[in-house]
């Protein structure tokens, strides 16, 4: 207008509308110009919502206290002052408590915008929620109440206590004793990595521009790692098939040994398998075998370790991680070290637990996942674990027999060094069969803790000699003789070698499963335990041994190749359905296996790999020689093995028996996975390289001298799965006794980002919002369907009022 000198200023979200008649339209007691501070109509820098109450949805509304409600911004200036908390910040003081929590909310004021506000469940304590450590004793209040919900649990600490942080817990959870940890972190590629310090050379893979990934090296551990993201591969539906997929690639590099392969959930839930090979390349450095694989997945990027040589050669261990996100995002991790130095007397190295914490799910996240730190305080009585062996007896097995016979001193010495109570038992492929004519044919060979038993069963020509006092013969006869029946009422050999006279047509599972049901439900606890029957309060695992898939058609039958139509390649009609046994054993369901222990029993397997021969008759073994064993080929890149299944639904580990090495390599990941299943289960996924660890008093302190800082260590400290986020002691730094208080403290991811493709929903939208949880500005705005845009949600979120409808065109209440 002519003399006048306006300018009308222009509103920068016309999706979003406050009312002008009210100035406070949210009632939060801040006045709409104080929250939109720019006054430009639109929610943005350190600005509060006008149309929320709460805008960080702490339980506290954003401006002064208004009765019994409680609020943020004291003197409603839109401002923190030192004596407030941060009505932009649901955790003020950063100490994993929420603010609403810390001051004793029980009721959220909004909670029809904030549902998933959690309330205070102790509401007549309160702690400072701009302070982190309210008691001052160098603790946060969020590790003190580890749960963080407001109330001391058993097991915590009191954040209004300063007197309670002592022993165990003052030595590892103050802020000054936690072990550090570095994250490195990569949009593009969607990852975060929790690395020890050492990993002092990180090195972006680029292709072009963007960023694929990250190659790193430990000069300290001589550990080198690639990680990298991309989408899985033809025909791949779960982590096992990208592995399979991407393993020539990785071959290309170097010769691999036969895989040794778990499936597990990461801590995030998405799918994934951790599988360990060997590689060649006795000459090859290090630095550049790392880059050779990066060279091979990720093809004509750039983006390698420094020429500087590591000064250490192969041949190469690779433990390797695919983890299946989604149909359009696969990641990739691989920790690869010098053979010799992981494996072996070197298994409980520092490198070796570095490799293991980067391919075991615990050091990886999703880009901008935020992370936590946790003490906990725990005793943990002495576990119980009782193993059935399941080893098939036919004509094809005796080196695969003595090659088993052959670890069982190792693993019997690392389950000694451990805290189990651990017994073994053992029946063969042909217990269940009732038209076998073998001896095992419903034969147990019972529990023991005797290890030359254990060897007896699986060597070849060990008989139950009477002039030996009734004992097996071949095996030794330190610590203790392998005492033995002499009669056949635990089979063949006078109960000592299970011999190869057993049905050619195997049946492993069904043997398993009858076993089992023979076994249980068991001796009580507290009641003497029997040599043949299993413990109620022990774990039960089981370890199948067999050369053919499974080729049980009924509970005490079997057929070759599972009868009608089947041949050696594919299953026959009458194989009964897998589903039986994938529901016998549990499959980490919600519902309950129908074994008589009511619990999931783990099964491992080592067994022919899929697609490729095994236990031929004569001539060379492959898929040519029409004597093979049992073994349906893959199809579309599928595995179809039986038992597989059952090994990968019950979270076993799947190995080869295709040599003496790799068997080995089976039993190791077997034994390792019981130990740490048994362990003590954290409260929150740990990242492996945070952990440190405390105990009161430890079982032999003249040898195990760092009790206040447990060492990593297989034979005097502990060791972490993080498959199974558990802890397990070992040696001389075992509790030293059931009530031994331990402590532990540890940094953990905290699940907030929900992008499996690695694509933030709406993040380019111009009204998209980081802190809301529809990702859209306002109550009225979603994310639509397609995760790119904010549409208006159905009758405009439900913010019209009386007398107005919701204009969905508009997103707006009209009258």
């Amino acid at each position: 207008m002519t003399g006048t000198n306006c300018t009308l200023p222009k509103d920068a979200d016309t999706a979003l509308k406050t009312n002008p008649v009210n100035a406070d339209t949210d009632g939060d007691g801040l006045w709409d110009g104080v929250e939109d501070a720019n006054k430009n109509g639109k929610v943005e820098g350190t600005e509060t919502h006008p149309l929320l109450k709460d805008t960080d949805c702490d339980g506290l509304v954003d401006g002064p206290n208004s009765g019994s409600v409680k609020g943020e911004d004291q003197n409603a200036n839109g401002s923190r002052e030192a004596s407030e908390t941060d009505p932009r910040q649901a955790d003020t003081d950063g100490d994993g408590i929420v603010d609403g929590v810390e001051r004793g909310v029980t009721t959220h004021p909004d909670a029809a915008k904030c549902t998933q506000f959690l309330p205070d469940m102790d509401p007549g304590t309160t702690t400072d929620a701009s302070q982190p450590d309210t008691d001052g004793d160098g603790v946060s209040d969020g590790v003190e109440d580890s749960n963080q919900n407001g109330r001391v649990d058993p097991g915590e600490l009191d954040p209004n206590n300063g007197g309670d942080v002592t022993g165990p817990i003052a030595q590892v959870c103050t802020a000054d004793n936690l072990r550090p940890v570095t994250f490195r972190s990569e949009s593009g590629p969607d990852i975060k990595l929790a690395l020890p310090p050492t990993f002092t050379e990180v090195t972006q893979i680029k292709s072009g521009a963007e960023v694929k990934g990250l190659v790193g090296y430990d000069s300290t551990s001589k550990i080198a790692f690639l990680a990298f993201r991309t989408t899985p591969p033809a025909g791949a539906m779960e982590p096992l098939g990208d592995e399979e997929a991407l393993r020539p690639a990785i071959a290309s590099k170097g010769a691999l040994s036969n895989r040794t392969a778990q499936l597990f959930k990461t801590w995030e839930g998405f799918d994934a398998v951790q599988a360990f090979y060997d590689q060649d390349g006795t000459t090859t450095d290090l630095k550049r075998r790392t880059d050779q694989l990066v060279d091979a997945l990720v093809p004509g990027s750039t983006g390698r370790l420094s020429s500087t040589a590591a000064g250490i050669t192969g041949n190469f261990r690779l433990q390797t991680l695919f983890v299946h996100r989604s149909a359009q995002s696969l990641v990739v991790l691989i920790a690869v070290a010098p053979l010799a130095s992981v494996t072996g007397d070197n298994r409980g190295t520092p490198a070796a637990f570095s490799a293991k914490d980067l391919s075991d799910g615990s050091a990886l996240a999703q880009f901008g996942e935020p992370t936590a730190v946790r003490c906990e305080r725990f005793n943990l009585p002495t576990p119980k674990v009782d193993f059935l062996f399941v080893v098939d007896d036919s004509g094809s097995m005796v080196t695969s027999q003595m090659s088993l016979a052959a670890t069982a001193q190792s693993a019997v010495n690392a389950l000694n060094a451990s805290s189990l109570d651990w017994r073994m038992a053992l029946v063969t492929s042909s217990y269940h069969t009732v038209s076998s004519s073998t001896g095992n044919m419903g034969k147990l060979r019972q529990f023991t803790r005797n290890v030359n038993k254990v060897k007896a069963w699986l060597t070849e020509n060990s008989t139950c000699s009477s002039t030996l006092g009734g004992t097996c013969s071949v095996v030794p006869t330190t610590p203790e003789p392998a005492t033995c029946p002499g009669s056949t009422s635990e089979g063949t050999n006078g109960g000592c070698w299970v011999g190869i006279g057993g049905n050619g047509s195997e049946g492993v599972l069904g043997a398993a499963r009858k076993a089992i049901d023979d076994l249980t439900p068991g001796t009580a606890p507290g009641a003497p335990e029997s040599s043949h029957t299993a413990r109620q309060d022990a774990t039960l695992v089981v370890v199948l041994l067999g050369d053919a898939d499974d080729q049980t058609t009924g509970y005490t039958s079997v057929a070759t190749n599972c009868g009608s139509g089947g041949n050696p390649d594919m299953a026959g009609s009458s194989c009964e359905s897998v589903a039986n046994f994938v529901r016998f054993f549990g499959d980490n369901s919600l519902v309950p296996p129908t074994n008589k222990t009511g619990k999931q029993i783990t099964v491992h397997g080592i067994v022919c790999p899929s697609g490729q021969a095994c236990g031929c008759a004569t001539g060379s073994c492959d898929l040519s020689n029409s004597s093979r064993e049992f073994n349906p080929q893959p199809v579309g890149g599928m595995s179809r093995q039986r038992h597989a299944v059952v090994v990968n639904t019950s979270g076993g580990v799947l190995g080869s028996i295709l040599d003496t090495a790799s068997i080995k390599a089976s039993m190791e990941a077997i034994i390792a996975d019981a130990i740490g299943n048994a362990g003590y289960k954290t409260l929150a996924p740990p990242i492996g390289a945070s952990i440190k660890v405390a105990m009161g008093s430890v079982l032999d302190p003249a040898v195990c001298t760092a009790s206040n800082n447990i060492p990593r260590s297989t034979v005097n400290g502990f060791d972490f799965d993080g498959n199974a986020r558990t802890l397990s002691f070992f040696g001389a730094c075992r509790p030293a006794s059931d009530t031994t208080r331990v402590a532990v403290s540890y940094r953990h991811w905290v699940d907030s980002v929900k992008a499996p493709n690695g694509v933030i929903p709406c993040e380019n939208d111009p009204n998209y919002s980081p802190t809301e949880p529809d990702h859209c500005e306002g109550p009225r705005l979603e994310c639509g369907a397609t995760g790119t845009q904010c549409v208006c949600k159905p009758d405009c979120g439900g913010t019209c009022g009386a007398g107005t409808r919701c204009d969905m065109t508009l997103c707006a209440c009209t009258p």
